[in-house]
């Protein structure tokens, strides 16, 4: 079989997208836009492993198989909006719905695995994206209230026959006997995303598997029991898309396509406007507001961090600070356990220890490695080596420095005695 070509997405704002591949293309990759997804791109050549490029360690892309991409592209919130994904590890859809609702808006990824839950977090973080938080529940009963999301992306745990090519023998571990737990754990699942709607609002439902059972057959369910509706998606740019089943059409059927694409299954939902919650309603359990103080602007300012370009407070629990995006607090309640972006330590001492990957601006010094020099500098500093830092005039020769290529941000380094260190820690 042809290997995948390695698809991506730019992680940025779009006035940071043109540094962005600029900083790509000066360590040798080759690429070209994806018409279906505007931060879409399709890798072509380089000169090792898009994993190891200086943007994907800093963040500012994420490597994911293009039909991956197509359930978030389905959901289109708008900037400014609210999201709940229900199934959120690794983070790859998370990410994607951050990006288009903006720093205005937020996204909630829960993840019932505590280790899976891990692996979300690290990537929210190393993708800086403030403006998300995630939990820890069970998605079939998720201690959230009835009718107050908009915007629900539901990709559930499936057979994954769509993923054929990576995992060649998937259809022979996940024959149909075994695919009957995944059907119900699918309907509970979309029960919850119907509580959990607005009137009005839309759920994409979508899988990486090709059966009916898990796809059609759920639309099926979805609308005559659920009373959702289907609403029919156009087909998007540069995919060679299959017939729905069972007659359905207006849904993303997706084939495994060799060198190209994994198989996929998208179709977009929404609960009618007049339409009453039903006995899935319940009450929430009892719980106690989480124990934190938010943390006062100018301590934010004299650890070096502008808090306007924050999209919240920052909370201090215990020895850890977390961004609490301004709509967790309408949006969620005291009986759900969640958790902001990482913003850094908090010493006993009480001093703030901003973390290396936050990227927003402040009071400290600004260190731009400019051009292929800088690239180089780049790379010695990942590799553990010290760099010679062009310290603006006036700054000092010590302490801490938002880093920059050419003026994109990238995260904050050590200054020490004029000299540039990394370290993740």
């Amino acid at each position: 079989m042809t290997p995948i070509r390695r698809a991506f997405r730019l992680v940025c704002s779009p006035s940071e997208e043109t540094s962005v591949e600029a900083l790509l293309r000066a360590q040798g990759y080759e690429f070209e836009p994806d018409p279906f997804f505007p931060s879409a791109r399709r890798l072509l050549a380089g000169p090792r492993p898009l994993g190891s490029s200086l943007a994907a360690f800093f963040g500012l892309i994420y490597i994911q198989d293009r039909s991956s991409m197509l359930p978030p592209a389905a959901l289109r919130p708008p900037h400014g909006a609210a999201v709940l994904d229900m199934c959120a590890s690794p983070g790859s859809k998370t990410g994607q719905l951050a990006g288009m609702t903006g720093p205005e808006g937020f996204v909630l990824g829960n993840e019932p695995s505590p280790s899976r839950l891990a692996t979300l977090r690290r990537n929210l973080h190393a993708m800086n994206l403030s403006w998300t938080a995630s939990c820890c529940h069970g998605g079939e009963a998720l201690p959230l209230p009835d009718g107050m999301w908009d915007h629900i992306q539901l990709d559930p745990p499936c057979s994954g026959w769509g993923t054929v090519e990576r995992n060649p023998n998937v259809r022979d571990i996940w024959k149909d006997d075994k695919i009957t737990p995944l059907i119900r754990l699918q309907r509970a699942l979309l029960r919850e995303a119907r509580r959990l709607l607005r009137p009005g609002g839309t759920v994409v439902y979508s899988t990486c598997t090709t059966n009916d059972g898990e796809n059609e057959e759920q639309l099926r369910y979805a609308l005559d029991e659920l009373g959702l509706e289907l609403e029919k998606l156009a087909p998007p740019a540069g995919f060679q898309m299959e017939e729905g089943r069972l007659g359905f059409d207006g849904v993303w059927r997706l084939e495994p396509k060799s060198g190209d694409n994994q198989g996929f299954f998208v179709a977009r939902l929404r609960k009618p406007a007049t339409q009453e919650q039903g006995p899935a309603s319940r009450p929430l359990p009892p719980g106690q507001p989480p124990r934190f103080e938010l943390l006062p602007p100018d301590r934010l300012e004299e650890a070096g961090v502008d808090p306007s370009a924050l999209p919240g407070p920052v909370g201090v629990f215990g020895g850890s600070l977390h961004i609490l995006p301004r709509q967790t607090f309408e949006l969620l309640p005291a009986s759900l356990r969640w958790q902001g972006m990482y913003f850094g330590k908090y010493a006993k001492n009480g001093e703030i220890r901003p973390a290396p990957r936050l990227r927003a601006p402040g009071s400290v010094p600004v260190v731009d490695l400019e051009g292929a020099r800088g690239v180089e500098k780049l790379t010695g500093l990942l590799q553990g080596r010290t760099a010679e830092a062009p310290v603006p005039e006036g700054a000092g020769l010590s302490g801490m420095a938002l880093l920059t290529w050419n003026g994109l941000p990238l995260g904050r380094a050590t200054l020490k005695k004029g000299r540039l260190i990394w370290s993740d820690r």
